[in-house]
């Protein structure tokens, strides 16, 4: 493998027998079995079992059945760029928390974002706090209407929904009952979601309250969208009790 391919999938993330084995896959664009790759590469078949597992996870590598085994090949080089771009739009969203839990002893923090990127923003900051937060708090606790976050995003499956699955991250969502949301909740079982649903004739709510770790969120997502977190224990704590309160109360 040449040098300056290596380094640079090392950049990437790539462990030297990674790259070995995904660049093997890259060249075969009919697919290798293990015992095939661990002939190529010199590498222990259970080494490469291991492999091909990890890069799977990362959506490098993918499979299908010929006779009894798996054959294996590598998706485009053009994934590794998205997942690079990904990762670096992530951490520009991070950068924000970073600041903000780094140099203050503020007890309470708050943000204000403006406009269909602010909510965006929002929603990466759910993502990447629940990504640090361990225990109880590592829930998103939400009362919102999909019809109008869907409506402002689109993408929201993929921006969103997509990575907060990847990440394995639950959500308890109180949600208007509609189509849509009776839609959604079709996939519960596999996007780590439980919901509950309320009358939206009878309960006006066209705003999305979250509750994570720390901090609770407000969004408009009509009109001119803007929202607002808070980053305060006591208030979030009381947030996740009156939705407790609420959820329990829902059948």
């Amino acid at each position: 493998m040449p040098a300056d391919i290596q380094k640079t999938l090392a950049q990437l993330g790539f462990k030297e027998a990674e790259a070995r084995v995904y660049l093997l896959c890259l060249q075969n664009k009919q697919g290798l079995f293990i015992f095939e790759i661990a002939k190529q590469t010199g590498i222990k078949r259970s080494t490469v079992n291991l492999i091909l597992g990890r890069l799977e996870q990362k959506g490098l590598i993918t499979h299908h059945i010929d006779g009894a085994r798996k054959r294996f090949t590598a998706e485009a080089p053009e994934t590794l760029l998205f997942r690079f771009e990904e990762s670096l739009n992530d951490m520009r969203a991070l950068l924000p928390l970073l600041n903000a839990v780094s140099g203050s002893d503020k007890k309470t923090k708050i943000r204000f974002f403006e406009g269909a990127h602010g909510i965006e923003m929002i929603h990466k900051d759910i993502l990447l706090t629940l990504k640090l937060t361990k225990g109880s708090k590592r829930e998103n606790l939400a009362i919102a209407s999909g019809d109008n976050v869907f409506q402002l995003q689109p993408e929201h499956q993929k921006q969103f929904i997509d990575k907060r699955v990847k990440a394995r991250i639950p959500l308890r969502w109180i949600a208007p009952d509609s189509p849509l949301t009776r839609k959604i909740d079709t996939r519960s079982n596999v996007e780590y979601r439980k919901m509950k649903f309320f009358n939206p004739k009878k309960y006006k709510f066209n705003i999305e309250l979250d509750v994570y770790g720390d901090s609770v969120a407000l969004m408009i997502l009509g009109g001119e969208p803007a929202g607002v977190i808070v980053e305060n224990e006591t208030l979030a704590e009381s947030f996740r009790g009156l939705f407790n309160l609420l959820w329990n109360s829902l059948r």
